[in-house]
């Protein structure tokens, strides 16, 4: 029983550094390199939702706009799907809860300033205070979903028994 906790744990740390590896990936992309794939995102998604290419980049929706929010929501469901990861591997350590807390709240911080900081020294990539906030939003609202869920479930638990 032990040893399989110890896999997990061990598992569940390393999703959390590869999709860490991954937002950091993201975050060195040459600004051009970056934006082509947004672009690529917007073209997809626009065919999934059925919305010709001409209405994209009309006078109505600037494809700018489009290319803005695409960009900005990326920033959120990263630092969303890391804070699930983290929330799942902290709850391993069995800290209190306020450590608990305290942990994932610097983790979700440090993360965005780094990845933050480095962007500023690629060709093409600003750093921007806002990202951090927006980024810092996605990693807030999964943890209290992780927490909810977490609550819920052991209260089910609890009620069986």
């Amino acid at each position: 029983m032990k040893n399989t906790l110890k896999r997990k744990t061990i598992a569940k740390g390393l999703l959390c550094v590869i999709w860490l590896c991954i937002i950091f990936y993201n975050g060195t992309r040459q600004g051009e390199i970056s934006q082509k794939a947004s672009k690529e995102v917007i073209k997809v998604a626009s065919e999934v939702m059925k919305i010709p290419a001409a209405t994209i980049g009309s006078p109505a929706i600037k494809f700018s706009d489009v290319n803005y929010y695409v960009r900005k929501n990326a920033h959120f469901f990263q630092y969303f799907i890391l804070s699930i990861f983290l929330c799942s591997v902290v709850r391993q350590f069995k800290l209190y809860k306020t450590s608990e807390k305290f942990l994932l709240l610097f983790l979700l911080l440090l993360f965005p300033v780094l990845d933050e900081f480095i962007q500023k020294y690629v060709p093409g990539r600003t750093s921007n205070v806002f990202d951090i906030i927006i980024d810092f939003s996605g990693g807030i609202l999964a943890m209290l979903i992780y927490n909810i869920g977490f609550k819920i479930r052991k209260n089910k638990v609890t009620v069986k028994h």
